[in-house]
């Protein structure tokens, strides 16, 4: 029983650091992305401009959080958990954004996976914020020219 009990958290771990890592990287694209565009925000008119960076911004978070949703979901049909794709990407994300509805379930040998779904999610809320944050506080600052 520790054997399946270890196998799920090494596989739950590894699916939340690829997930997390798909993150990052997309967070990186985003900052670049910033970096190019830093002289077009330094200009006039700038609402407009810090417009499109939350857009921007908001369009990277539902990526990080759909790609999250999507690799929990796929390790799920792999490993037959579910009968469908639709039932392990609507458990997929009732975990990972960690409503935990209740009305689909993991089978109870399988249960450690759904609280590792619901831990990545938690983390990637966390990368989120950050980035979110980073993202506006870094426009505004470019854009009243001054140095991060």
């Amino acid at each position: 029983m520790t054997e399946v009990m270890f196998g799920q958290l090494a596989l739950g771990g590894a699916i939340t650091f690829f997930s997390l890592t798909g993150a990052a990287l997309m967070w990186w694209i985003l900052n670049e992305a910033l970096l190019f565009m830093e002289a077009w925000l330094r200009r006039p008119p700038k609402p407009a401009k810090s417009l499109i960076v939350v857009l921007m911004a908001v369009l990277a978070t539902m990526a990080m959080m759909t790609f999250g949703v999507w690799l929990w979901a796929i390790i799920f049909v792999q490993m037959l958990v579910f009968n469908s794709l639709e039932e392990a990407v609507y458990y997929s994300l009732v975990a990972y954004t960690t409503l935990g509805l209740g009305d689909v379930v993991v089978p109870q040998d399988q249960r450690l996976l759904g609280g590792m779904t619901g831990a990545n999610g938690f983390l990637m809320f966390g990368l989120m914020t950050a980035m979110l944050t980073d993202t506006f506080r870094h426009v505004r600052r470019v854009q009243r020219n001054l140095r991060d």
